[in-house]
């Protein structure tokens, strides 16, 4: 089993010059000032925030496409388990990008917040769609995918 925490976070809202240049990003962020996570859409990235506790220092901006870089208020921490039989049983699952495949992410609630446990790549581990599970996510955790996660 291996913990990590991402902390002294921060958010950068891209330009569409910048959103050029990556993977249909419109948010990027860092923790401890590497890069961390991406998001294609609002949706995901409020997604995100929320199941985390995470909270904004300052509103995103309202148009699509300014620029902007906002301090995010608090952490995240992750779990990666070597078998899937060492996961906790929650009846909370979301998806989970591990090694570039989504899977199964399964979320518990501690005395410090939000943990996602998962299994990582090198585990026997249950994995979706690539093009289906980002369409799910870009949506916010919506859809039709919610029954199989």
């Amino acid at each position: 089993m291996h913990i990590t925490t991402h902390a002294r976070l921060d958010l950068l809202c891209l330009t569409a010059e910048q959103r050029e240049q990556t993977c249909s990003y419109w948010y990027t962020m860092r923790s401890n000032g590497t890069p961390y996570t991406a998001f294609r859409t609002r949706d995901a990235l409020e997604f995100f925030l929320d199941l985390h506790g995470l909270e904004l220092a300052e509103p995103l901006p309202d148009q699509l496409g300014t620029h902007a870089w906002i301090t995010v208020e608090g952490k995240t921490r992750e779990v990666m388990h070597g078998e899937i039989e060492s996961l906790p049983s929650s009846k909370r699952r979301v998806l989970h990008l591990s090694n570039g495949d989504y899977t199964v992410g399964i979320v518990q609630e501690d005395e410090d917040g939000v943990v996602i446990h998962y299994v990582g790549p090198n585990g026997d581990r249950i994995t979706f769609d690539h093009a289906t599970a980002r369409a799910h996510v870009d949506a916010g955790h919506k859809g039709p995918m919610d029954a199989v996660i």
